[in-house]
């Protein structure tokens, strides 16, 4: 009686295999072929190191001759440091999107802070070589979660003149405001340890992609639920704070920033003071 129930158990097990089996074969399918995200993660590194030493002429040997007008009239920075989060290929791997976080410094009425800023470098291959694109702006169309909105060309007169119909623009409106955050500004103790949180919701039909762009302040850190929010998906982004003491601390701003919108949603990081320290303030600035 025991052998036909372990070859029932074995055939289960086996069936349960193969779709693992399956997932992890599609992963290697997607997966460059060898050397290929090194090679362009070198190409990333060496073209942002030029920027951190002022060496931008000498960075447009990196840079697709077709973007080189617009990377001269793009406005450039001395980075402080370069952490290549993810790439993303297309187009049978000689296309990627380059996802960057460049760090900086956040100018506040106290002093300089590090900031680290995400962002997208687009890159393509170009006779064997990985060369950095800027794709060119056009009016005519607008790029949104759902597709892409075009202006009609058999359209009339008065309506082809116009980059965008009024229904285009409401719908564009619309999508914005499907992504919603609970909060705009986030309270903290400036004397003690504190903690404070917010929702964001994903309103839009398609996914949504999440990133945090904030300044590094000693004792303080965040905390984000999910990067990639399905249609109807919330997350939570909760900040903590832990000072180092208890003086006054000044205001900040953070920002939650939404793909494929392009957009960035500003939040206040405020910090509070004790409460002897407001009743010997006068009424008017007390918080």
């Amino acid at each position: 009686m025991l052998k036909p129930r372990t070859s029932v158990c074995f055939l289960f097990s086996s069936l349960l295999s193969i779709p693992l089996v399956a997932q992890q074969a599609g992963a290697l399918l997607e997966r460059a072929p060898a050397g290929v995200e090194e090679v362009l993660r070198d190409r990333v590194t060496r073209f942002y190191g030029m920027h951190s030493e002022g060496k931008f002429r000498q960075a447009e040997a990196f840079v697709c001759e077709e973007s080189k007008d617009a990377y001269y009239d793009s406005d450039k920075r001395r980075w402080q440091s370069l952490e290549i989060i993810k790439t993303n290929f297309s187009e049978e791997f000689t296309k990627a999107a380059v996802v960057v976080a460049l760090g900086s410094e956040l100018r506040t009425r106290t002093g300089n802070i590090p900031a680290k800023y995400p962002y997208t470098s687009m890159w393509k291959v170009v006779n064997g070589a990985w060369c950095h694109y800027i794709p060119p702006p056009n009016e005519t169309e607008t790029v949104t979660p759902f597709g892409v909105m075009r202006q009609q060309k058999n359209a009339g007169a008065g309506q082809a003149s116009q980059p965008m119909a009024a229904s285009q623009r409401t719908s564009a409106a619309a999508v914005f405001a499907s992504v919603k955050l609970s909060k705009e500004r986030l309270l903290l103790k400036g004397y003690e340890a504190s903690s404070d949180e917010l929702e964001i919701y994903n309103g839009m039909p398609g996914l949504l992609f999440v990133q945090i762009q904030c300044a590094e302040l000693p004792g303080f850190t965040w905390k984000l639920g999910k990067t990639k929010l399905e249609a109807g998906e919330r997350t939570k982004l909760r900040v903590e704070y832990t000072p180092r003491d208890k003086s006054p601390k000044p205001s900040f701003e953070l920002r939650v920033l939404a793909e494929p919108l392009g957009h960035a949603f500003p939040v206040k990081i405020v910090f509070d003071i004790p409460e002897e320290t407001k009743k010997q303030l006068p009424p008017a600035l007390r918080p």
